[in-house]
């Protein structure tokens, strides 16, 4: 190898200033960027010295050829064998201390092995690039996280579903949004699944770049549907009088059916480039940004959404002359109501950042996986509406068993009985009790 093979161009500087008196290479106020471009250029120089410089093997077997690939220098390896390296020293200011080892393999007929996708010689230093453990800890924050999301998904359709007095068309934006964290974060689940397993990857069978297409669009429905809630309710907000059917139809296009254009592109394109077609399509490529860029817009969105529902929230609460401190409660307790439920959450992780940092990759956990656990909770099993449904449905379970004296149970039931209960087909009293409850359902819950 000569030195017009080696890929870097090395500052001089920085070898004249990197010798102390005893000859022991040091290095002085270099940048990380400059250590590590130095280590190459060190590996690569005692690669010529010692490696490259000997000859091929005469005991008559077959061999790989010695070679420097740009990081680290590989020996004459016997054909058929795999030859591990500790990973290169200069990686460590940029990926930490790995838990793996690099290698790279001679296949059985002396050559090295190539990568798939880009047809070149291939040293794989996947684990020099991660963290293992950190690598595992995300991935079961995923895990718990989606699983936990779908459990309280699935009770709170339930629990909209069961009482009649809780249908309403806020409910449904809701149920709908439900629906995508139980479908998003089951297809997430399998994902993950599917790449812990190495050998189903490289077979990339249809059926896991169809997955992959699949979990793409239930993403983007998820997003989608967050912001059809900004939408509806900012609608409401700034439109008193507004047809809510009208509305709902036009969420159900923009939930289910918005999704399919970027995910159709993005399928058409993609599928149309042979190199981007391996690996059950898991890895990252430019082609993501036509998924990326609509979610992104949508959250624009609904950030604006809600600053101007903020907006319109204290302005109603100046006018009815409560005290400052009262409208700032009120002004925050709506907007950390709302950030999970419009999504901007992911706000705070809006970049992520060149060299991999666990923390930022932990909070990313949290943040995506439970995010349909907050809504669930805020939505739910904490709204006072839900609460009090639950708990006369209840009181009346206990009566009917007899857990309540006789006297207060003819009273409730009577009382309840007018307010909640009374069938369609009964007096324009009761058909008026029944309707005024779904009106405060419909807007409290």
């Amino acid at each position: 190898m000569n030195n017009s093979s080696f890929p870097y161009y090395l500052d001089p500087e920085l070898l004249s200033e990197t010798t102390t008196t005893k000859g022991v290479p040091t290095s002085l106020s270099l940048s990380p960027e400059q250590e590590m471009v130095r280590g190459i250029w060190m590996a690569w120089y005692e690669c010529n010295v010692t490696v490259m410089s000997q000859p091929y093997p005469s005991d008559g077997g077959l061999y790989c050829n010695a070679t420097f690939d740009g990081w680290d220098c590989w020996n004459y390896t016997s054909a058929g064998t795999r030859i591990y390296h500790d990973c290169p020293t200069f990686l460590r200011h940029k990926y930490g201390r790995p838990s793996g080892q690099a290698f790279k393999d001679c296949q059985e007929d002396g050559t090295w092995l190539t990568h798939p996708d880009t047809g070149r010689i291939w040293t794989n230093y996947t684990l020099c690039a991660s963290n293992k453990e950190t690598l595992q800890k995300v991935i079961s924050v995923y895990y718990s996280g989606y699983s936990l999301s779908i459990i309280l998904s699935v009770a709170a359709l339930l629990i909209f579903s069961y009482f009649r007095q809780l249908h309403c068309s806020r409910v449904t934006l809701h149920k709908n949004l439900f629906v995508t964290y139980i479908l998003s974060g089951a297809a997430w689940i399998l994902m993950y699944a599917l790449r812990a397993n190495p050998a189903m990857v490289k077979e990339n069978k249809p059926w896991c770049q169809a997955l992959h297409v699949v979990t793409q669009y239930l993403t983007i429905c998820n997003y989608f549907w967050m912001f059809c809630e900004g939408f509806y309710l900012h609608t409401l907000i700034v439109f008193a009088f507004t047809n809510d059917k009208r509305l709902l139809v036009i969420c159900y296009v923009i939930g289910w059916v918005g999704p399919l254009i970027p995910t159709v592109v993005y399928a058409s394109v993609r599928g149309s480039k042979p190199e981007l077609r391996h690996g059950c399509w898991s890895r990252t490529t430019d082609e993501n940004w036509i998924l990326t860029g609509p979610v992104v817009v949508s959250l624009v969105v609904n950030f604006l959404f809600l600053l101007n529902i903020l907006r319109i929230l204290l302005s109603k609460l100046r006018a009815v002359n409560s005290n400052e401190a009262h409208q700032s409660r009120r002004a925050a307790r709506a907007t950390l109501i709302l950030i999970p439920l419009l999504g901007l959450q992911y706000f705070v992780i809006p970049f992520q950042p060149d060299t991999p940092s666990p923390i930022y990759d932990i909070i990313s956990a949290v943040l995506t996986s439970y995010q349909g656990v907050l809504v669930a909770l805020f939505f739910c099993f904490f709204n006072g509406e839900v609460i009090n449904v639950v708990r006369r449905k209840w009181k009346l379970m206990r009566e009917r068993l007899g857990s309540v004296d006789l006297k207060r149970s003819n009273t409730f039931n009577v009382s309840l009985l007018e307010t909640t209960y009374v069938p369609r087909n009964t007096s324009a009293n009761g058909s008026f009790h029944r309707k005024a409850d779904e009106r405060a359902a419909s807007v409290k819950v």
